[in-house]
Protein backbone atom coordinates (compact mmCIF):
# COMPACT_ATOMS: atom_id res chain seq x y z
CA UNK A 1 0.00 0.00 0.00
CA UNK A 2 1.27 3.30 -1.05
CA UNK A 3 1.34 5.97 1.65
CA UNK A 4 2.65 9.43 3.22
CA UNK A 5 6.39 8.58 3.90
CA UNK A 6 6.10 10.41 7.53
CA UNK A 7 6.50 7.71 10.39
CA UNK A 8 9.57 5.75 11.08
CA UNK A 9 8.59 3.04 8.99
CA UNK A 10 7.31 4.81 5.96
CA UNK A 11 10.80 6.77 6.18
CA UNK A 12 12.88 3.24 6.36
CA UNK A 13 11.47 2.20 2.99
CA UNK A 14 11.74 5.19 1.61
CA UNK A 15 15.02 5.03 1.99
CA UNK A 16 15.43 1.21 1.22
CA UNK A 17 13.92 1.81 -1.98
CA UNK A 18 16.36 4.37 -3.13
CA UNK A 19 19.11 2.67 -2.49
CA UNK A 20 21.62 1.76 -5.71
CA UNK A 21 19.00 4.23 -7.73
CA UNK A 22 21.29 6.00 -10.29
CA UNK A 23 20.57 9.58 -9.74
CA UNK A 24 17.14 9.45 -8.05
CA UNK A 25 18.83 7.89 -5.25
CA UNK A 26 20.98 10.78 -4.15
CA UNK A 27 17.82 13.20 -4.98
CA UNK A 28 15.31 11.65 -3.61
CA UNK A 29 16.59 11.27 -0.33
CA UNK A 30 17.73 14.53 0.34
CA UNK A 31 14.63 16.21 -0.84
CA UNK A 32 13.08 13.96 1.94
CA UNK A 33 14.83 14.62 4.43
CA UNK A 34 15.31 18.49 3.95
CA UNK A 35 11.13 18.36 3.16
CA UNK A 36 9.97 15.87 4.60
CA UNK A 37 7.89 18.16 7.52
CA UNK A 38 7.24 21.05 5.81
CA UNK A 39 5.55 19.04 2.87
CA UNK A 40 4.24 16.17 4.34
CA UNK A 41 2.00 15.74 1.04
CA UNK A 42 4.73 15.64 -1.05
CA UNK A 43 6.39 12.13 -0.16
CA UNK A 44 5.10 8.27 -0.21
CA UNK A 45 6.43 4.52 0.10
CA UNK A 46 5.03 1.37 -0.69
CA UNK A 47 6.70 -1.56 0.52
CA UNK A 48 9.39 -0.87 -2.05
CA UNK A 49 8.84 2.23 -3.56
CA UNK A 50 9.56 5.79 -2.82
CA UNK A 51 7.67 8.66 -4.45
CA UNK A 52 7.67 12.23 -5.19
CA UNK A 53 4.99 14.23 -5.96
CA UNK A 54 5.51 17.79 -7.26
CA UNK A 55 2.56 18.73 -9.15
CA UNK A 56 1.47 17.35 -12.27
CA UNK A 57 5.35 15.61 -12.20
CA UNK A 58 6.37 12.63 -9.88
CA UNK A 59 9.83 10.77 -9.47
CA UNK A 60 9.92 7.26 -8.23
CA UNK A 61 12.64 4.95 -7.17
CA UNK A 62 11.59 1.16 -7.02
CA UNK A 63 8.59 -0.70 -8.10
CA UNK A 64 5.07 -1.07 -7.37
CA UNK A 65 1.54 -2.53 -8.17
CA UNK A 66 1.02 -1.32 -11.72
CA UNK A 67 -2.44 -0.40 -11.21
CA UNK A 68 -2.10 0.79 -8.02
CA UNK A 69 0.32 3.05 -8.48
CA UNK A 70 -1.82 4.32 -11.73
CA UNK A 71 -4.67 4.59 -9.17
CA UNK A 72 -3.01 6.77 -7.05
CA UNK A 73 -1.02 8.98 -9.30
CA UNK A 74 -4.44 9.33 -11.16
CA UNK A 75 -5.89 10.50 -7.47
CA UNK A 76 -3.22 12.76 -7.33
CA UNK A 77 -3.26 14.94 -10.60
CA UNK A 78 -0.19 13.67 -11.74
CA UNK A 79 0.00 13.70 -15.81
CA UNK A 80 4.47 12.74 -15.52
CA UNK A 81 6.86 10.05 -13.84
CA UNK A 82 10.13 9.51 -14.11
CA UNK A 83 10.76 5.94 -12.69
CA UNK A 84 13.50 3.56 -12.32
CA UNK A 85 11.16 0.61 -11.21
CA UNK A 86 7.20 0.43 -12.50
CA UNK A 87 5.49 1.79 -14.99
CA UNK A 88 1.78 2.68 -14.04
CA UNK A 89 -1.01 0.32 -15.77
CA UNK A 90 -1.85 2.57 -18.88
CA UNK A 91 0.54 4.63 -18.72
CA UNK A 92 3.33 4.40 -21.90
CA UNK A 93 7.09 5.39 -21.91
CA UNK A 94 8.10 8.57 -23.77
CA UNK A 95 11.17 8.97 -23.26
CA UNK A 96 14.12 6.85 -21.81
CA UNK A 97 15.88 9.46 -19.92
CA UNK A 98 20.29 8.08 -19.46
CA UNK A 99 22.37 8.40 -16.26
CA UNK A 100 26.19 9.06 -16.70
CA UNK A 101 28.09 9.20 -13.87
CA UNK A 102 32.15 10.28 -13.23
CA UNK A 103 33.50 8.04 -10.13
CA UNK A 104 35.55 9.33 -7.23
CA UNK A 105 38.98 10.65 -7.80
CA UNK A 106 38.69 10.34 -11.60
CA UNK A 107 38.64 13.67 -14.31
CA UNK A 108 37.23 14.75 -17.26
CA UNK A 109 39.42 15.99 -20.20
CA UNK A 110 39.35 20.32 -20.74
CA UNK A 111 37.07 20.01 -24.23
CA UNK A 112 37.44 22.43 -26.30
CA UNK A 113 35.65 26.15 -26.70
CA UNK A 114 35.85 29.26 -27.58
CA UNK A 115 38.48 30.13 -26.04
CA UNK A 116 38.10 34.30 -26.64
CA UNK A 117 34.68 33.64 -25.13
CA UNK A 118 35.99 31.54 -22.31
CA UNK A 119 38.68 34.02 -21.00
CA UNK A 120 36.18 37.25 -21.56
CA UNK A 121 33.97 35.44 -18.79
CA UNK A 122 34.48 34.84 -14.89
CA UNK A 123 33.48 32.30 -12.70
CA UNK A 124 31.26 32.84 -9.95
CA UNK A 125 30.82 30.02 -7.45
CA UNK A 126 28.45 31.61 -5.29
CA UNK A 127 25.65 33.31 -7.84
CA UNK A 128 23.02 34.94 -6.38
CA UNK A 129 19.68 32.57 -6.17
CA UNK A 130 17.12 35.15 -7.72
CA UNK A 131 19.46 35.63 -10.89
CA UNK A 132 19.94 31.96 -11.43
CA UNK A 133 16.36 30.96 -10.99
CA UNK A 134 15.58 34.02 -13.59
CA UNK A 135 17.90 32.58 -15.83
CA UNK A 136 16.41 28.78 -16.05
CA UNK A 137 12.99 29.54 -15.81
CA UNK A 138 12.22 32.73 -17.18
CA UNK A 139 8.65 31.84 -17.88
CA UNK A 140 7.71 29.81 -15.81
CA UNK A 141 7.01 31.25 -11.93
CA UNK A 142 5.93 28.93 -10.37
CA UNK A 143 9.06 26.52 -11.69
CA UNK A 144 11.19 29.55 -10.47
CA UNK A 145 9.85 30.40 -7.19
CA UNK A 146 10.12 26.54 -6.55
CA UNK A 147 13.62 26.66 -7.71
CA UNK A 148 15.03 29.31 -5.21
CA UNK A 149 13.26 28.59 -2.59
CA UNK A 150 14.65 25.02 -2.64
CA UNK A 151 18.27 26.22 -3.91
CA UNK A 152 18.17 28.72 -0.37
CA UNK A 153 17.75 26.00 2.04
CA UNK A 154 20.37 23.22 0.39
CA UNK A 155 22.67 26.11 0.21
CA UNK A 156 22.40 27.11 3.83
CA UNK A 157 22.64 23.58 4.75
CA UNK A 158 25.80 22.46 2.44
CA UNK A 159 23.68 20.07 0.31
CA UNK A 160 23.82 22.06 -3.14
CA UNK A 161 26.49 23.80 -4.83
CA UNK A 162 26.04 26.07 -7.99
CA UNK A 163 28.18 27.46 -10.91
CA UNK A 164 28.13 30.38 -13.18
CA UNK A 165 29.89 32.39 -15.80
CA UNK A 166 29.04 35.61 -15.62
CA UNK A 167 29.43 37.93 -18.32
CA UNK A 168 29.90 41.11 -16.28
CA UNK A 169 26.56 40.87 -14.55
CA UNK A 170 25.03 38.82 -17.02
CA UNK A 171 24.63 34.89 -16.40
CA UNK A 172 26.20 33.24 -19.68
CA UNK A 173 26.33 30.01 -18.70
CA UNK A 174 25.53 27.14 -15.18
CA UNK A 175 25.33 24.06 -13.90
CA UNK A 176 25.00 23.46 -10.43
CA UNK A 177 25.36 19.94 -7.84
CA UNK A 178 21.48 20.00 -6.52
CA UNK A 179 22.01 17.25 -4.24
CA UNK A 180 24.69 16.39 -2.08
CA UNK A 181 24.18 13.29 -0.37
CA UNK A 182 25.61 10.01 0.69
CA UNK A 183 29.04 10.67 -1.39
CA UNK A 184 27.09 11.17 -4.34
CA UNK A 185 26.51 14.48 -6.12
CA UNK A 186 23.82 14.94 -8.29
CA UNK A 187 24.15 17.52 -11.28
CA UNK A 188 21.00 19.46 -13.10
CA UNK A 189 20.72 22.62 -14.75
CA UNK A 190 23.62 22.51 -17.49
CA UNK A 191 22.87 25.40 -19.65
CA UNK A 192 24.14 28.21 -21.69
CA UNK A 193 22.49 31.60 -22.70
CA UNK A 194 20.94 30.78 -26.30
CA UNK A 195 22.65 33.34 -27.87
CA UNK A 196 26.37 31.57 -26.52
CA UNK A 197 25.05 28.00 -27.22
CA UNK A 198 27.37 25.93 -29.72
CA UNK A 199 30.47 27.53 -28.17
CA UNK A 200 31.38 25.52 -25.82
CA UNK A 201 31.01 26.93 -22.92
CA UNK A 202 28.69 25.51 -21.26
CA UNK A 203 30.25 21.75 -21.82
CA UNK A 204 33.23 23.19 -20.39
CA UNK A 205 31.81 24.33 -17.43
CA UNK A 206 29.94 21.21 -16.57
CA UNK A 207 33.51 19.15 -17.08
CA UNK A 208 35.08 21.45 -14.98
CA UNK A 209 32.32 21.16 -11.99
CA UNK A 210 32.36 17.65 -12.77
CA UNK A 211 36.28 17.86 -11.78
CA UNK A 212 36.51 19.41 -9.00
CA UNK A 213 33.37 17.32 -7.00
CA UNK A 214 35.26 14.04 -8.58
CA UNK A 215 38.49 15.01 -6.48
CA UNK A 216 36.54 15.39 -3.13
CA UNK A 217 35.55 11.89 -3.04
CA UNK A 218 32.46 12.44 -4.76
CA UNK A 219 30.67 10.07 -7.34
CA UNK A 220 29.34 12.67 -9.44
CA UNK A 221 25.61 11.42 -11.81
CA UNK A 222 23.78 13.73 -14.01
CA UNK A 223 20.54 12.62 -16.22
CA UNK A 224 19.49 13.76 -19.48
CA UNK A 225 17.58 12.57 -22.60
CA UNK A 226 18.07 11.48 -25.35
CA UNK A 227 18.86 14.34 -27.06
CA UNK A 228 22.37 15.09 -24.92
CA UNK A 229 23.44 11.61 -24.69
CA UNK A 230 26.35 12.58 -27.14
CA UNK A 231 27.36 15.74 -25.19
CA UNK A 232 27.73 13.88 -22.21
CA UNK A 233 29.69 11.09 -23.63
CA UNK A 234 31.96 13.67 -25.29
CA UNK A 235 33.11 15.11 -22.39
CA UNK A 236 34.04 11.74 -21.13
CA UNK A 237 31.21 10.65 -18.46
CA UNK A 238 30.27 6.80 -18.30
CA UNK A 239 26.49 5.80 -18.95
CA UNK A 240 25.21 3.88 -15.97
CA UNK A 241 21.49 3.31 -16.36
CA UNK A 242 18.43 4.73 -17.68
CA UNK A 243 15.30 5.64 -16.40
CA UNK A 244 11.81 6.17 -17.91
CA UNK A 245 9.62 9.35 -18.51
CA UNK A 246 5.60 8.27 -18.83
CA UNK A 247 2.52 9.53 -19.12
CA UNK A 248 -1.10 8.35 -19.30
CA UNK A 249 -1.88 6.54 -22.81
CA UNK A 250 -1.37 4.42 -24.80
CA UNK A 251 1.65 1.48 -24.53
CA UNK A 252 4.43 2.44 -26.57
CA UNK A 253 6.95 4.52 -27.04
CA UNK A 254 7.61 7.80 -28.37
CA UNK A 255 10.32 10.42 -28.67
CA UNK A 256 9.65 13.93 -26.45
CA UNK A 257 11.67 16.78 -25.97
CA UNK A 258 12.19 17.87 -22.31
CA UNK A 259 14.85 19.66 -20.23
CA UNK A 260 17.52 18.04 -18.67
CA UNK A 261 20.44 18.19 -16.49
Amino acid sequence: MIARANTPAGNKRFRRACRGVPCLGALLQEEHALFGRSQPGRFYAGPSLALDLGGEDALAAGGANPEELASFLGFCGCRSLVTSGTIPAGWRQTEEMSCFVLEPGQALPVPPADENLWNALHLDQNPRPGPLADFLYPHQPRQRDDFYSALCTKRSRGLARVWALMDQDRIAATVGAYALWGGEAYLACGQAAESLRGRGIGGRLIAAAATALAAEGLRVSLLCSPRRVHLYRRLGFVQAGALARCQPGETGKETNTTNDA
